[in-house]
């Protein structure tokens, strides 16, 4: 009974694979954003929600606020390095650093945004 079971468990999950996140390329970051786009960060139970002005000079400006009422502000730098989007803000945590992320896509209009193995939200426009 065990063997039967163990192999309807196999049949099943084994049938479906897993869905591996897609990274956006640098050609697609690129035309994304090399003409400026508005970015809406966080959402409902991320823990933080705002928004993000890429400019296509290389640089960004916004803020978000933490679901405590903390408001954050985001400014300045950013461009694309091989199929990550590199940025270094003025404050934050990061303050000063450059961080480049991958930018995993959930949607036509969505990412999952990672930096190494940290999960760093959702990005859409």
């Amino acid at each position: 009974m065990k063997r039967i079971a163990a192999l309807a468990t196999i049949l099943v999950f084994g049938a479906f694979p897993a869905i591996a996140a897609t990274a956006m390329t640098g050609k697609e970051l690129t035309a994304l954003l090399s003409n400026g786009k508005e970015l809406t960060l966080g959402g409902p139970k991320e823990g933080y929600s705002g928004t993000l002005s890429i400019s296509k000079d290389g640089t960004a400006k916004g803020q978000v606020k933490l679901d405590n009422g903390d408001v954050i502000p985001i400014e300045g730098k950013w461009h694309i390095a091989g199929n990550k989007f590199c940025r270094t803000w003025k404050d934050g945590r990061d303050a000063g650093k450059e961080i480049c992320e991958t930018w995993n896509k959930t949607g036509p209009n969505s990412v999952r945004v990672m930096n190494g193995k940290r999960d760093l939200g959702p990005n859409s426009w």
